[in-house]
Order: C-alpha cells, then sequence, then structure tokens
C-alpha cells in the first residue's frame, strides 16, 4: 500500500509523538559502537519527517535526549551532541523546511552555547511557519515540564490555576496534544514524555527499532490508530 492510499482509506491522527528508542540495539546486533546506530537512527528522522509530510499529518513531536539521558556514558553523550549540532545545520537548508516551525522542547541551557544558540535561532526563524510543525524534545522531561509551567505561572502571580493555565505555558503550547505516540523497539513505557499532553493519546509500541523504522512500519502502526474507537472518557451511543 502507498501513503496516497491510506490517506483516502484511513482516520489519521493530527499529532503523532514519536520515542526513538532501540539506537543503541540495533547497533549491538551489529557489533557496532552506540554511536553508530544514534547516527542510523538521526538519518532515519528525515525519511519518517518526508512520509508524515506525505501523509498530510501536522504535527510530529521527536523525543531525541531526555534529561535523564545524561547520565550515559560521555562517549556517547558527546556523540549525540555531535548529531544535534548536525541536525541544527540542517535544519538552516531553508528549501527544505521553509513551510516549516522547528521548536525544540526541553530546557536548552544545559547545552554547550552554540547548541542553544543555534537552537533558539532556528526556533525564531521559522516561528510564523504554519503549514508543518516539527517539535524536538531535547533534553526534555515531561515532570520538568509541568515545574517550569508551574513556576512561569507563580512568577505571574497566580495563586490558583486551571488546566488550561497549565497547558499553555507548556513547551507544547502552540500544537495539540498528541493523538498518537509511538515508542519503537517494544518497550512498553512513556520514560517522562509528555505526561500531560498523552492522557488521552493512543500508544503503540512496535518492536521495531527505530533505525529499522520503514514505510511499511508506518502503515501498520497508522492501520492500528484508525482501528481505535477513542471516547475520551464518553460512552458512544
Amino acid at each position: 500500500m502507498e501513503l496516497a492510499e491510506l490517506k483516502t482509506m484511513y482516520k489519521l491522527p493530527t499529532h503523532i509523538g514519536f520515542i526513538i528508542d532501540g539506537n543503541g540495539r540495533w547497533a549491538k546486533k551489529r557489533n557496532l559502537p552506540r554511536s553508530q546506530g544514534h547516527i542510523k537512527g538521526f538519518n532515519r528522522l528525515e525519511k519518517v519527517y518526508k512520509m508524515v509530510r506525505e501523509l498530510g499529518i501536522k504535527y510530529i513531536s521527536i523525543y531525541a535526549f531526555s534529561t535523564e539521558n545524561w547520565n550515559r556514558p560521555k562517549e556517547e553523550v558527546d556523540g549525540l551532541m555531535k548529531l544535534f549540532r548536525r541536525v541544527i545545520k540542517d535544519f538552516y537548508n531553508k528549501n527544505k523546511y521553509e513551510d516549516t516551525r522547528i521548536e525544540f522542547f526541553g530546557d536548552l541551557n544545559r547545552f554547550e552555547e552554540d547548541i542553544k544558540t543555534g537552537a533558539l535561532d532556528i526556533m525564531e526563524r521559522t516561528k510564523n511557519n504554519k503549514d508543518f510543525h516539527i517539535n524536538i524534545c531535547m533534553n526534555y522531561g515531561g515532570r520538568e515540564d509541568i515545574v517550569q509551567a508551574v513556576n512561569k505561572l507563580i512568577k505571574q502571580g497566580k495563586t490558583l490555576v486551571t488546566i488550561e493555565d497549565i497547558s499553555q505555558n507548556l513547551y507544547s503550547k502552540n500544537c495539540p496534544d498528541p493523538d498518537f505516540i509511538i515508542r519503537t523497539s517494544g518497550e512498553c513505557r512513556l520514560s517522562n514524555f509528555m505526561p500531560w499532553q498523552s492522557t488521552y493519546s493512543e500508544l503503540y509500541f512496535p518492536k521495531v527499532l527505530w533505525p529499522d523504522f520503514s514505510k511499511k512500519d508506518l502503515i501498520e502502526a497508522i492501520k492500528e490508530y484508525s482501528s481505535r474507537d477513542r471516547r475520551f472518557g464518553a460512552i458512544k451511543e
């Protein structure tokens, strides 16, 4: 089945969150260093971006680096920083992303200055683009996201807050909550990814490792999403 057929036959999500898991295991299976798995995984991002664009899905969020990932070996973290620099450089390709709003979710202050300023510059350059949205979660933690939202409200003088207040102060304030969250590699947990925003997300845990996530895997995921009966706590008559 081609992606064009999928658009006409199945219900599509508006926003997909991808927890891109399995890069290290992909490398280990091939007796390669973990860094090679991360390189392969980052290369996969652009292919998935193109497929999602073709489907007409407007928002994707990529869980690229969690607040806990700093605890990994220094060599692996350093390799990921090199990849982030490559991704930021790639986003400067205006022909490829000229209609796309790019946001970085997470506390950027922990990154070296060139990564931080590059990310902030890209967000500023693309803030008026509306056709498509890519959210890259870097140094992101869902609990930390809620805490920083509450701290913003405290600084605003709020003493009583609403659900809407918190939602409008999260990193994801400019996009709808994810309808569908895909975590590759078969691990069945969210690992601190958007706990506030995912309360009614459909969850899907394919066993494929992220570097191998293909058009076939995306098609199977969309079929699964389309089969779900989303009631949001109500009863359909």
